[in-house]
């Protein structure tokens, strides 16, 4: 899946295909382009935004890969089933209880 050419390293358009960077565009919500890809992103940066809520990630059934930093996030904010991620990332959100935050992600994320 890897190519080298000279010092450089690249992913083949094919693997690009399935991963999606959202990051550092204000967004307040998904946008509706991404939403009807979703079903095929394995990897997904959506961070240094103002995201609030993970509810637009139910399509997101092969996500494998979430990273949210810096973004809006709370200890309550709701994520939907996402049986194939296998790795997630919030830093620097606002969750002040990390108890309920993981209680929740252990529900909906049961491969992390």
């Amino acid at each position: 899946r890897w190519t080298t050419c000279g010092a450089m390293t690249h992913l083949s358009e094919a693997d690009q295909s399935w991963r999606r960077s959202l990051a550092y565009r204000d967004l307040i919500t998904l946008p509706a382009n991404f939403l009807l890809e979703a079903s095929y992103i394995r990897t997904l940066d959506a961070s240094h935004n103002k995201l609030t809520s993970l509810a637009p990630l139910h399509n997101c059934t092969q996500l494998e890969t979430l990273i949210l930093d810096q973004n809006e996030l709370g200890s309550t904010c709701e994520m939907p089933p996402l049986p194939s991620l296998r790795y997630l990332s919030v830093n620097g959100n606002e969750i002040a209880d990390l108890a309920s935050f993981v209680h929740m992600i252990k529900r909906s994320c049961p491969n992390l």
